[in-house]
């Protein structure tokens, strides 16, 4: 049976002094909306695999080869880029009790290899567990609209059970309903419990590891317009980020800066702050899964995004420069 694995919760996961550099400073609409995401692999992803039988002996494609990672793209040379196409594929070949050559990519490596299958009551399996693409929860930074980009998130979204390294470029965000809150405890980092809405927000064409960047086609509610802060402008003490805990309503959680890396070139963990806001701390407990993107605002100004979580400490956090990600959105 081929299984497709629905969701996956995304990420807010467990750097040189240096010279002067370029200032990528803008006015951009203010985020901290809870999104929903959904990437795309061109083609179907092995996610795991699980014993069957064949000639009444035991099977697991685990020990012939396959790996979790591995992208399935074609079968019998026909492109699939979705699991009903697999299975259509899979299904003419059973029928026509054809050998099944399944073309896959791994670390950059293609190759090939015969899917062994079991047969019962007019019935295949296969001993693969799959998805065609990658599903979770984050948080807008800002949309820009002198080109109608958006930027969110602050690292790159992907399966880290998964040994792959290839990267997904292409997806949708949708508007996210947060139901709930799962608090996070140390060691063990809490997440948002969110639905993903039907009204998509724009399309990827980026995700790489300073975040995610598309093109916005739906933007509605209240639009504060806010200008960017240059890394030598961001200062240590108070601040505050944006991110929605309850429904579509968006929260203002106090934080304290107590450390900053200057940074002449994209890294991450530029910012390092703490919550400092009691009815945000009742609720989370600190840093949460879904949070990541959710914009950093000084001095009346957009400093970057919370990013990561320290998996010691969770009311302790780290937060990517604006202008890293201003640099990132091409």
């Amino acid at each position: 049976m081929l299984l497709k694995k629905l969701s996956i919760s995304l990420i807010t996961v467990v750097s040189l002094l240096c010279p002067s550099f370029q200032v990528f400073a803008a006015d951009v609409i203010l985020g901290g909306q809870s999104i929903g995401i959904e990437l795309d692999y061109e083609g179907v992803m092995i996610t795991g695999t699980y014993e069957i039988s064949i000639d009444n002996h035991p099977y697991d494609p685990a020990s012939d080869g396959f790996m979790s990672g591995d992208l399935i793209t074609k079968v019998n040379h026909q492109d699939i880029e979705s699991i009903q196409e697999l299975m259509n594929e899979i299904k003419a070949c059973v029928e026509k009790k054809q050998e099944i050559i399944l073309t896959l990519r791994r670390q950059k490596q293609t190759f090939e290899k015969e899917l062994k299958f079991q047969t019962k009551d007019h019935q295949f399996t296969t001993g693969l567990y799959v998805q065609d693409g990658l599903t979770g929860i984050g948080t807008m930074t800002y949309y820009n609209p002198q080109n109608h980009h958006f930027g969110a998130l602050g690292h790159m979204m992907c399966d880290t059970s998964l040994s792959s390294d290839i990267s997904v470029k292409n997806g949708t965000i949708y508007h996210s309903y947060v139901k709930n809150i799962k608090p996070s405890q140390n060691g063990n980092p809490g997440e948002k419990i969110a639905d993903i809405g039907s009204i998509e927000i724009g399309t990827l064409f980026d995700n790489n590891n300073y975040g995610i960047y598309g093109q916005y086609t739906n933007l509605s509610g209240k639009n504060q317009t806010i200008s960017t802060a240059s890394i030598d402008e961001v200062e240590l003490g108070d601040a505050y980020f944006l991110t929605v805990l309850d429904g579509h309503t968006m929260s203002r959680c106090s934080i304290r800066i107590t450390h900053l890396k200057k940074q002449s070139e994209p890294d991450i963990k530029g910012i390092t702050f703490e919550i400092t806001d009691n009815e945000v701390l009742s609720l989370t407990n600190g840093i949460v899964q879904g949070m990541s993107g959710s914009p950093i605002i000084q001095n009346n100004k957009l400093i970057g995004c919370v990013t990561h979580v320290d998996m010691n400490n969770v009311h302790q956090g780290y937060g990517l420069y604006i202008d890293w990600m201003l640099k990132n959105d091409k």
